[in-house]
């Protein structure tokens, strides 16, 4: 048999099982055909994106000193006044947070979030924070955005213990700040009815029952609570509250917050704190626009008013300004 005939009929097969398309094994026909050698494959490893490898858990000695470090820059712009910053830099600290949570879940109970170490750490950004978030809404406003970071920050610091009554206080704050009246109120009335009502707590239940229209039970609160004041907010709610009903004893308890908010501004806390310097301003300055409302009429012209009460009222507070 010649050489030609077997390769032509050898081209006629192989075109045969491509075009009938029946099934054939072609590893048979490789047997039988001139041997190649296989190209070399690359293994899929050398392709791997270098940044999908996991990056190594940090230690927790490494996660509390960066996290520690930011605290302290979102506190430096409180100090100086500068609330947005503030906010920026806690926000950048708050997603740092979140994102070593997920990205070192398998290191969170034994290495990250023991009771003295990072937790700590975190519960500080969530308190500063929201100091933060506190100052603008005081001081500027906050927008809808603000206002959901604002309590998602008090609910992580109040989710680190919620039998803490400090941390659900924050959170009811927060709430009646950000337009919240139901859920504010009623973490109020909880604590207001619990063993930990103290003057902060009764006060703020007060000014919530004020804000949500319920400005009779308010009314009643402030009128037996104002001579117990012991911050400058709780005096100037006091005498926002009772002018309401009582413009006379209302008039006295604004200059008496004026009184107080002069000793404050000079004290050294607040002296270098120019947040506090700037809500404390804002509170005089309020009570001044209040005193002249209320006295548009002339003094001893036409009205019921009798000054001679400011005193003790000042004296009341006195320990507002610390002399």
């Amino acid at each position: 048999m010649t050489r030609k005939p077997f390769v032509l009929g050898l081209v006629l097969l192989t075109s045969l099982v491509f075009v009938s398309g029946c099934s054939f094994n072609l590893s048979k026909l490789s047997s039988i055909l001139p041997s190649r050698e296989k190209p070399e494959t690359v293994s899929d490893k050398v392709y791997q994106n270098k940044s999908a490898v996991k990056a190594p858990a940090k230690s927790r000695e490494a996660l509390q000193k960066e996290l520690d470090s930011e605290i302290n820059l979102v506190v430096d712009q409180i100090m100086a006044g500068r609330w947005n910053e503030a906010i920026n830099l806690g926000e950048a600290a708050y997603e740092m947070v979140q994102k070593e949570h997920k990205g070192n879940a398998d290191s969170v109970n034994s290495a990250v979030y023991d009771a003295y170490g990072y937790d700590a750490a975190k519960e500080k950004l969530y308190e500063v924070l929201s100091a933060a978030y506190d100052f603008k809404y005081h001081l500027e406003g906050l927008n809808n955005t603000e206002k959901e970071r604002y309590v998602r920050t008090a609910k992580a610091h109040f989710d680190i213990d919620p039998s803490d009554p400090f941390k659900k206080l924050a959170l009811a704050k927060a709430q009646i700040d950000t337009g919240d009246m139901n859920q504010g109120l009623g973490l109020l009335g909880e604590l207001y009815n619990s063993q930990f009502r103290d003057k902060d707590i009764t006060e703020s239940y007060a000014w919530a029952l004020y804000l949500s229209g319920r400005k009779d039970e308010a009314y009643n609160i402030y009128r037996a609570f104002y001579p117990q004041s012991e911050t400058l907010i709780q005096l100037f709610h006091s005498a926002q509250v009772i002018e309401e009903k009582d413009k006379a004893l209302g008039l006295n308890l604004y200059n008496g917050v004026t009184g107080a908010a002069n000793n404050l501004m000079v004290k050294d806390p607040n002296v270098n704190n120019m947040s506090a310097q700037t809500y404390i301003d804002q509170v005089r300055t309020g009570s001044r626009n209040a005193s002249e409302r209320l006295l548009a009429g002339g003094f001893k012209l036409n009205s019921q008013y009798n000054l001679q009460k400011i005193d003790p009222i000042v004296k009341s507070i006195v320990k507002l300004s610390g002399e």
